[in-house]
């Protein structure tokens, strides 16, 4: 449903944190297999980056806003 890319600017390097909204539990599990406490890293953005979570955490969304246009 769309993503986000948050950065964090650190002293030498910078923190980045990936923000994802999915329509349901069941998409998440057809993109990142049967394990979807998972990270799913592509091989291209693994090898620049010095580290990362290898899991990931799922919440659901109880209430939202928007900003207006």
């Amino acid at each position: 449903m769309g993503a986000a890319l948050l950065k964090r600017d650190l002293t030498g390097e910078a923190e980045v944190f990936v923000l994802t909204k999915w329509i349901s539990m069941d998409a998440i599990r057809v993109f990142a297999g049967s394990d979807i406490e998972k990270a799913v890293v592509a091989p291209e953005a693994a090898a620049v980056l010095v580290e990362y979570d290898r899991t990931v955490r799922h919440y659901e969304v109880v209430s939202e806003v928007n900003q207006a246009d």
